[in-house]
């Protein structure tokens, strides 16, 4: 049997040997979109209009923050603890060399760095509501050196940080 006669055994516009609509080939038949009910908040920030702010989340808690560290930053000894890290947080090395990270935890993203004496940054920047300052390791210090952890947030926002010391 050729092409020609196959294409010609083929029912037209109705059901296919398979059962379905519009031929062997026929267009898929379009599914209904599901209709996901929203929730109270999302409702309510789209009824505030385009000029509302968004919705800030609670910040973790110090001890939420804390927990971190053995897993995060092992071998590390917590130093400073800090219920309002929108006011920088001032850390020193003290008499010898030392290595310092922080955990971030705010209601709505910041951006958080360490740096130095003459407002330098140091190490990498975190741009989001949780993380590790830097992000991809400790910052190092030498002997009398001190940082400051610098927590860059709109007014509204609450942050809190914990910040760990090697040695």
């Amino acid at each position: 049997m050729g092409a020609a006669s196959r294409i010609a055994a083929a029912p037209r516009g109705g059901a296919d040997a398979r059962g379905g609509a519009g031929g062997l080939r026929g267009p898929a038949c379009p599914r209904p979109a599901l209709a996901l009910p929203a929730s109270a908040a999302t409702q309510e920030r789209a009824d505030a209009g385009a000029d509302a702010a968004p919705a800030t989340e609670e910040a973790p808690s110090l001890e939420a923050l804390a927990t971190r560290g053995p897993s995060e930053m092992p071998r590390m000894r917590e130093v400073v603890r800090s219920a309002d890290a929108t006011t920088p947080t001032t850390v020193a090395s003290g008499s010898s060399d030392a290595c310092f990270r922080a955990a971030i935890g705010a209601s709505a993203p910041v951006r958080a760095w360490f740096e130095d004496e003459a407002r330098v940054a140091r190490g990498g920047e975190l741009s989001a509501a949780a993380g590790l300052v830097p992000p991809r390791g400790p910052v190092c210090v030498r002997r009398g050196e001190t940082l400051r952890l610098v927590v860059d947030a709109r007014p509204e926002t609450t942050a809190r940080a914990i910040v760990w010391q090697s040695p």
